[in-house]
């Protein structure tokens, strides 16, 4: 189901839109859901890697050289 809703832009942004609507034949309704939707998979996505780093932050970590030596030992030249 899709519902109408008005929104406030500025101006050289809508005059934008209706130039990519002329030249490219693009709905600007289909424009702007398809970019509501990219926006918000991109925030998911960020909420998703704050929550892995916070859950590691505590987690013990190695160095460069010990973690080249633990390549090493699995017969990863580095």
């Amino acid at each position: 189901m899709t519902k109408l809703m008005a929104v406030r832009m500025p101006e050289n942004l809508i005059k934008e839109l209706k130039t990519i609507r002329k030249t490219q034949g693009t709905v600007i309704s289909h424009f702007i859901t398809e970019a509501v939707i990219e926006r918000i998979r991109e925030m998911k996505e960020n909420e998703e890697d704050i929550a892995v780093i916070e859950s590691r932050k505590n987690e013990p970590s190695m160095s460069e050289a010990e973690w080249n030596r633990h390549l090493k030992h699995k017969g990863i030249n580095v």
